[in-house]
């Protein structure tokens, strides 16, 4: 008798949880391709100096750069800490896939700036700016990934 309630409460539970969570993660996969992320200062037009963070590369022979900003409004602080340590950063991209009520996958990347010093590793979240840096981040890994298997296939 026991066993039955608790089931009856634990199918409740679950029910109650698929209608609050929509998405459950079911997949993490990293990735570190040596990208890196470099603070750059800017003066803004109110003559203040600011930061921008971003990730230069080669697009068939043409130097592009990417630029991340925080994952949300608070992200300035964390990344200005992580960005204490040195002025460059490693570029952490992480391969997810989440699963909805209902079963659809979805796929998508995650971004990580990640310093280590002394004390420990300091990681803060961000994303492409634009959908154009999304597009150029892409074109620059699908490039390094060429240049690997040339070299990989020439040994």
């Amino acid at each position: 008798m026991e066993k039955k309630i608790n089931e009856i409460e634990n199918e409740k539970g679950i029910e109650k949880n698929m209608n609050v969570k929509e998405t459950i993660t079911v997949a993490q996969e990293e990735h570190i391709l040596q990208l890196k992320v470099e603070r750059e200062p800017f003066t803004g037009s109110d003559g203040k100096k600011y930061w921008s963070y971003i990730t230069k590369g080669q697009v068939r022979g043409r130097s592009v750069k990417v630029d991340f900003s925080p994952k949300d409004k608070g992200g300035y602080e964390p990344l200005d800490i992580v960005f204490s340590i040195a002025p460059v950063a490693d570029l952490i991209m992480t391969n997810e896939t989440m699963t909805d009520v209902n079963g659809k996958v979805t796929y998508y990347t995650s971004y990580k700036v990640r310093n280590k010093d002394k004390f420990g590793v300091l990681e803060c979240e961000v994303k492409p700016s634009k959908n154009s840096d999304k597009a150029l981040l892409g074109m620059i890994i699908s490039e390094l990934k060429a240049l690997a298997e040339m070299q990989q296939g020439g040994n």
